[in-house]
């Protein structure tokens, strides 16, 4: 049985499209492949993400909850980053203090034009960061920590 979050309808075969660019390196703004080991198979997964850069840092949001992703990632925190062939280690790091309702509304404001994105979070950017600590536990949020 599956457990966990689970991606709006349309979701998976609306990705298909940028993944196809970004494995090619066409450059699709924000958006970048993010390569982890699959926590139970071991095989590799690559998933588009949206990055966000805030505050001199680079974050990873899951606007949808737990996703495979984010299992894997917490099960095996090292991953690869970028498009084509071009890829950089990193580290990504849980983050669960009082940064997350800053990095949610930042990630919201950022990328709430993305229908997905905008129905994923019940608070609106005007709402303010403290809007954002109330659903804080549904999105988990990584920070990246380059280490090539």
């Amino acid at each position: 049985m599956r457990t966990g979050a689970r991606l709006p309808p349309g979701l998976a075969g609306a990705t298909r499209f940028p993944y196809r660019l970004l494995t090619w390196g066409i450059p699709m703004g924000p958006l970048t492949l993010l390569r982890t080991r699959g926590r139970r198979s071991g095989l590799l997964r690559t998933v588009p993400v949206a990055m966000l850069r805030h505050q001199g840092g680079r974050w990873l949001v899951s606007p949808f909850g737990e996703t495979d992703w984010v299992r894997s990632v917490r099960a095996d925190p090292r991953a690869e980053l970028g498009r084509g062939r071009l890829f950089h280690r990193v580290r990504l790091t849980e983050i669960n203090d009082d940064r997350n309702p800053e990095i949610l509304h930042a990630y919201r404001r950022t990328f709430g034009l993305v229908p997905f994105v905008r129905d994923a979070f019940a608070a609106a950017p005007d709402e303010g960061p403290l809007a954002f600590a109330r659903q804080a536990h549904r999105h988990p949020v990584f920070i990246i920590q380059r280490i090539d």
